[in-house]
């Protein structure tokens, strides 16, 4: 079992997501590099940094990958894109939440305590989620090769069922996910281990334990 250490970062303001990407790209990359269902062969490599300040969760993910899809938008099927997901539970609750980005920001949050019956986040607590995206291609052995960074700025707000004054005061769980379901080549990667037998990120059982500095 994993644990994260997320470290703490004093902005003033609010500053852009594109100022905290320069901020994150100082920290060392946190491999998502479980593949817990190896029948879904890929070439995908991602990572992702995390830190905090303390009302906010700053996030950035890196991914290279052979094929690029964002065809959902808000509230759609984010898990079918080039997709990156954060699940994350508070205290000992037994209810997390879920949410999926894809590769242009558009993203997707939910509650609930199983993958079924989730409640969707309403646009008015997820609006204040702000993301900047930069991608690029290259040619490499006659196909293209994709290799894009998005960068998360999410306000404890968005967590709208729990009273977060401060991050570094909770019991924090969860996971980190990297996947694109309707890609050529579909995947299914996470930063912990996961134990079902079939893809499914929605196992709180194998959240791992992340600690906000």
């Amino acid at each position: 079992m994993q644990l994260l250490k997320v470290p703490f970062i004093n902005l003033e303001g609010s500053p852009g997501p594109q100022i905290v990407s320069n901020l994150l790209d100082k920290y060392q990359k946190v491999p998502i590099a479980c593949n817990p269902w190896p029948q879904y062969g890929h070439e995908v490599t991602a990572s992702f940094v995390m830190a905090h300040s303390s009302t906010a969760v700053l996030l950035k993910y890196y991914v290279d990958e052979s094929f690029l899809l964002a065809a959902s938008a808000s509230n759609g099927d984010i898990h079918k894109d080039s997709c990156v997901e954060f699940f994350v539970a508070f205290q000992d609750d037994d209810k997390y939440y879920n949410l999926e980005f894809n590769c242009i920001g558009w993203h997707k949050v939910g509650f609930g305590a199983t993958r079924n019956n989730r409640v969707p986040l309403h646009l008015h607590a997820t609006d204040s989620i702000t993301t900047s995206t930069h991608i690029r291609s290259k040619a490499e052995r006659g196909s293209r090769r994709f290799n894009w960074e998005l960068t998360i700025v999410i306000p404890a707000t968005v967590f709208c069922f729990h009273q977060i004054s401060d991050l570094a005061t909770m019991k924090v769980r969860g996971n980190f996910h990297k996947c694109g379901d309707e890609l050529p080549t579909p995947h299914f990667l996470t930063w912990n281990h996961v134990t079902a037998r079939t893809p499914d990120f929605h196992r709180k059982e194998d959240f791992a334990e992340i600690l906000f500095l």
